[in-house]
C-alpha cells in the first residue's frame, strides 16, 4: 500500500495492510481523507467504518464535508464509497469475529462480483480498551481477517490509530499487533524480504509506539530466529529508543539475537554507552 500527501509512503513495495497512526483527530483525518481519495481514483470500491453522531447520519461526518474530499463526496452519492457506523458494524457482526470476518468477507465478493478491479477497506480507531490479554488476541485474530483476505483478492486495508483517543494500552497493543506495516508520526516500519525495515526518526515522543511495534516483531518470530533490523534508513535513534533495543535483547532467549543492519554511528555509540548485550549484534559489513 503505497499511501500518499497523507501517511508517509511506505518502505519498499506497497503494503496490503498498514496502520496508520495521527496524534490527533485532525491529522488522521488528512491522512486518511487522502488514502481514500487515491484508493477511489484508482477505481476501487471502498468500505469506510467509523462512529457517527447520536443521529447517525452519515452527511454529519468529516468524510462527507469541507474535509473529505470532492471525489469522496461525489463516491459516496454514487456507492463507489460505503459508510458503516460502528454500532451498525456491531449488530450486523452479532458481536463475534466470525461474524466481522463474514461481513469482510461479503463486502469483497459483492465488490469484485459488480466488476470493481479492487477493493479498499478502512477503519477509524475502535476506541477499544484491551486490558486483558484475551481481549488482545481477539484482536489480532479480528485484524487477521484482513490478512487472510488480501492474500487472495486485491484488496487494500488502512487501519486508523488516533492516540488522542485510545488509551496507552491500546496504542502499544495495536502496534504490536500491526507491526508488519506502520505509518506513524516521523518514521515508519515494514517486514520486507525477512527484515524489519524502519524509516525516520526514533525519538522520545515515539519509544511507546516504537516499543510496542517491536515487542509484536519479536513476539512474532519463532523460537530460534533472529530478528534482523534494517536501520539505513533511519537517522536518528534517541536514548529511550536505543533502551529498548537494549532491554528487548537482554530479554530475548539464548538462542535468538536482535541483528542491527546499518545502524547510524550515534545508535552505536548509544549501545557501547548502554552495555549493549551479545544477543544485541551490529551486522558486520555495515556501515561504521
Amino acid at each position: 500500500m503505497t499511501v500518499d500527501a497523507g501517511p508517509r509512503a511506505a518502505v519498499g513495495t506497497p503494503r496490503a495492510h498498514a496502520l496508520h497512526v495521527a496524534d490527533s483527530g485532525h491529522a488522521q483525518r488528512v491522512g486518511t481523507a487522502a488514502w481514500v481519495d487515491r484508493e477511489l481514483a484508482f477505481g476501487a470500491k471502498v468500505y469506510y467504518k467509523g462512529w457517527l453522531g447520536d443521529d447517525g447520519r452519515v452527511e454529519k461526518h468529516w468524510i462527507a464535508g469541507p474535509e473529505g474530499t470532492r471525489r469522496t463526496r461525489e463516491a459516496l452519492r454514487s456507492g463507489q464509497l460505503e459508510f458503516l457506523d460502528f454500532p451498525a458494524l456491531i449488530e450486523r457482526c452479532e458481536g463475534t469475529t466470525e461474524g466481522l470476518h463474514r461481513l469482510q468477507a461479503e463486502e469483497l465478493e459483492r465488490a469484485l462480483a459488480e466488476g470493481w478491479p479492487s477493493v479498499a477497506m478502512t477503519q477509524e480507531s475502535s476506541r477499544r480498551q484491551l486490558v486483558d490479554e484475551t481481549e488482545i488476541a481477539e484482536f489480532a485474530r479480528q485484524e487477521g481477517g484482513y490478512d487472510t483476505l488480501v492474500a487472495r483478492a486485491p484488496l487494500r486495508v488502512l487501519c486508523q490509530l488516533d492516540t488522542s483517543v485510545e488509551n496507552e494500552v491500546h496504542v502499544f497493543k495495536s502496534l504490536g499487533v500491526h507491526h508488519r506495516h506502520v505509518v506513524d508520526v516521523g518514521w515508519d516500519v515494514a517486514l520486507d524480504d525477512g527484515r524489519w525495515r524502519l524509516r525516520g526518526d526514533l525519538d522520545a515522543h515515539v519509544a511507546q509506539r516504537f516499543g510496542g511495534a517491536l515487542a509484536g516483531a519479536l513476539r512474532d518470530k519463532v523460537t530460534g530466529d533472529d530478528l534482523h533490523v534494517d536501520l539505513a534508513e533511519v537517522g536518528f535513534v534517541d536514548v529511550a529508543c536505543a533502551q529498548l533495543l537494549v532491554h528487548a535483547a537482554r530479554a530475548e532467549p539464548e538462542s535468538r539475537r536482535v541483528v542491527l543492519h546499518d545502524p547510524p554511528r550515534l545508535l552505536r555509540r548509544l549501545l557501547d554507552v548502554l552495555q549493549r548485550p551479545a544477543s544485541l549484534v551490529v551486522a558486520d559489513g555495515d556501515r561504521s
